[in-house]
């Protein structure tokens, strides 16, 4: 998780990893729990991704 979090960082160009990152990086892992919570909370994957990437920059 903490690997897809730092591409998630890269990819966004931030220079650091912050509860932005990680959360991205639960969401690409896709299986998981936090994956899980999101599903289970009939969140849209995509809206999520797009609100804490622009709440992340």
């Amino acid at each position: 998780m903490l690997e897809l979090s730092l591409r998630e960082s890269l990819q966004l160009k931030s220079g650091h990893i912050a509860v932005g990152h990680l959360v991205l990086g639960l969401l690409r892992e896709g299986g998981g729990l936090g994956a899980r919570v999101v599903a289970d909370h009939g969140l849209d994957f995509a809206a999520v991704r797009r609100a804490v990437e622009a709440s992340t920059g």
